[in-house]
């Protein structure tokens, strides 16, 4: 099975295709199939994120401040000394469905978390950032990310 018959619309993207795979990226180079467009990703053909896959859609965990914890995706971009994510949308298990965090806002107790660990070039890396109202309006939260020099 080629990684274009596992493409999907990113609105279609569930948190069990990113358990089995952990890295989606924008299918660009498919959107000649008629049926796609830019809104389709597909897997990664590597579990090892590098800075040629930003913007990529990961897994990771959403704590809410009552100790609540929610699967979650989200946009990640690596740089020399931060890690970024973005658009972040989680999974509520109780009401079956997939939320966008910034639809929750004036609802949440402010900071959360969010924790996620990935092979980052080649080594296995938990980030955790933490998440403030203001963050989720800007859609941009940073935490700091130091790349080893022979990775």
């Amino acid at each position: 099975m080629n990684n274009t018959s596992r493409s999907k619309p990113v609105d279609q993207l569930t948190i069990e295709d990113l358990k089995k795979y952990p890295i989606w990226t924008w299918a660009i180079e498919e959107e000649r199939n008629v049926f796609q467009d830019e809104t389709w990703v597909t897997p990664a053909k590597t579990t090892n994120f590098t800075e040629e896959l930003n913007g990529s859609v990961v897994l990771g965990e959403l704590t809410i401040s009552d100790g609540e914890i929610f699967p979650a995706m989200f946009n990640l971009d690596l740089y020399t000394k931060e890690a970024i994510i973005s658009s972040i949308v989680f999974y509520n298990e109780e009401l079956n469905e997939y939320c966008a965090l910034e639809d929750f806002v004036k609802e949440l107790h402010f900071p959360l978390s969010v924790k996620l660990v990935l092979t980052i070039y080649n080594q296995k890396e938990e980030l955790l950032f933490e998440v403030n109202r203001s963050d989720i309006y800007k859609n941009q939260i940073t935490t700091h990310f130091r790349r080893l020099k022979n990775a």
